[in-house]
């Protein structure tokens, strides 16, 4: 008996760990995880995650004590409270994801600074923080004078050829 509880153990534990090392590192879930829960936890990977720790308690509760019984209570909670423990672990990693799209309509009164100098008339290119990360736009300028080179600028409006209308700041 704890010979198999061990091969149960060995074999859903590894096949858990590949799961979770593919979909964490890799972002991949091939397909094998059908969400069961709001915490989006996989029926597979809760499955495995139940057996792999059911096993290796019961396993350890039957080498220490005689009554079986016992030991696949003990072995259920303790796969019980497994699940739930990973899928709060997936659900923090899952927060932690952030939306990386931008569009130009993100840089509309964001602040940033002049990159190549913008003629009065013409056209140049500005700097401007948009969702975490440096963008470089074509601007035109508000002004009826030259914004050199590293002034401060505001974005005001966007024109409707994608270009960024500026003023100094």
């Amino acid at each position: 008996m704890i010979l198999i509880l061990t091969y149960i153990a060995l074999i859903c534990g590894g096949l858990l760990l590949v799961l979770l090392l593919l979909s964490i590192l890799g972002g991949l879930d091939l397909d094998l995880d059908l969400d069961v829960d709001a915490d989006g936890l996989g029926a597979v990977k809760s499955v495995l995650t139940f057996f792999s720790i059911s096993a290796w308690v019961v396993r350890l509760v039957l080498i220490s004590e005689a009554n079986p019984v016992l030991a696949f209570v003990v072995g259920a909670a303790a796969g019980a409270v497994g699940v739930y423990m990973l899928s709060l672990i997936l659900k923090f990693l899952l927060s932690q994801q952030s939306n990386v799209n931008w569009s130009v309509h993100d840089a509309i009164m964001e602040k940033g600074t002049v990159y190549l100098r913008i003629p009065a008339g013409g056209e140049g290119l500005v700097r401007v923080n948009i969702k975490g990360a440096k963008r470089e736009l074509k601007a035109r300028s508000k002004a009826t004078e030259d914004i050199p080179t590293g002034a401060p600028i505001v974005v005001d409006e966007i024109g409707s050829d994608g270009i960024v209308v500026v003023s100094p700041t």
